[in-house]
């Protein structure tokens, strides 16, 4: 990443950092919301987006970094408890990238879907570290001794935790390990025929976005001090995958245009529902409309709202140069005639 680039993200990032600490209560629970959205979908698009391997277990990561961190957290690790969390989802998702590191598309997907249902039934029979069904009740996040209480503090640190992230994953796709996960997401046999490790990058892969989504999932426990086998289900993993085909396959800033979207789309119908006294309706027509988006953005926008944005945007440029006053030929003749001078 250039020096330039850089700054621009420090100085976005610290942005956000401002306006959070400016919002109310509200305000500031929906910004760290679609912050740790944005985390674990820029994980998930590691894995799937750019190293091509469909992963329907992501909700159970998640789930394995909340009550990491909730019961380190309890234990009075503080911050700490974050990375680690972080480290014991690499762990699981090492376990589960293993056995399915043979597989391909389809059966790839399904093995994650098996590992998914796994996991939820150990966050049910595993009492002594998730309490079962009930859940685990967490204590407020500790740094050096100051007890984090308010929600603008714990957006600041979601953003923070973000902007590693967003560095680790463009430091990534500049290394030799992020050209070889887009060489096997294209062919698995011209990445052998390179002498790519195959198995390996793809565990690489499976790793690096258990890593984040253990974070994301560290940072959801503390934010509503609960952990429950009900917060880390399927329809969690789903919504991942749609935050990823809405924001765009491959793409980072897709990723969080995407966890913005879904995020913030129930909140939208419920607003939408409470004005128009259909609240109950709309509601439940919550999963129809993510499948729809789905579908609309497959057939009409494969590629997404990142590159949706991007088309839109070069149509902007291409009509202000349009109607840009041109030179007249006179003029053009004049600057050619002294070009020629110039150069006799």
């Amino acid at each position: 990443m250039s020096g330039t680039r850089l700054w621009i993200t420090f100085l976005v990032a610290a942005a956000a950092c401002v306006l959070a600490l400016m919002l109310g209560r509200f305000g500031a629970y929906l910004m760290h919301a679609v912050v740790i959205a944005s985390i674990s979908a820029l994980a998930l698009n590691l894995l799937t987006g750019f190293c091509g391997q469909i992963s329907f277990a992501q909700a159970a990561l998640l789930g394995v970094g909340a009550y990491t961190a909730g019961n380190l957290g309890n234990a009075g690790w503080g911050i700490l408890s974050i990375p680690v969390a972080g480290m014991a989802s690499a762990a699981s998702s090492a376990l589960i990238g293993l056995p399915a590191l043979r597989l391909r598309g389809l059966y790839f997907a399904i093995a994650t879907l098996a590992a998914q249902f796994i996991f939820d039934y150990a966050f049910k029979i595993l009492d002594p570290l998730t309490h079962g069904v009930s859940g685990l009740l967490i204590k407020p996040l500790t740094i050096l001794g100051y007890v984090v209480q308010s929600d603008q503090a714990y957006a600041v640190i979601a953003i923070i935790c973000l902007f590693v992230t967003w560095l680790t994953m463009v430091f990534i796709g500049e290394t030799t390990l992020g050209r070889a996960f887009l060489v096997v997401r294209e062919n698995e046999i011209v990445a052998k025929g390179m002498g790519i490790d195959v198995a390996r990058t793809k565990l690489w892969a499976f790793v690096i976005s258990g890593f984040f989504a253990g974070v994301a999932g560290a940072l959801l426990a503390f934010t509503t001090r609960l952990a429950s086998p009900e917060a880390f289900g399927l329809s969690l993993s789903i919504d991942y995958v749609a935050m990823i085909i809405v924001g765009g396959l491959g793409s980072l800033p897709g990723s969080l245009l995407g966890a913005a979207f879904v995020t913030l789309l129930p909140e939208l119908i419920q607003r939408v529902g409470e004005a128009l006294n259909i609240a109950d309706i709309l509601s439940a027509a919550r999963e129809m409309a993510f499948g729809l988006l789905i579908i609309v953005f497959l057939i009409f926008e494969p590629r997404g709202l990142s590159a949706l944005l991007h088309r839109l945007a070069s149509r902007s440029q291409t009509n202000i140069a349009l109607k840009t006053p041109q030179p007249t030929s006179e003029r053009r003749r004049s600057e050619l005639g002294l070009k020629l001078e110039k150069v006799e």
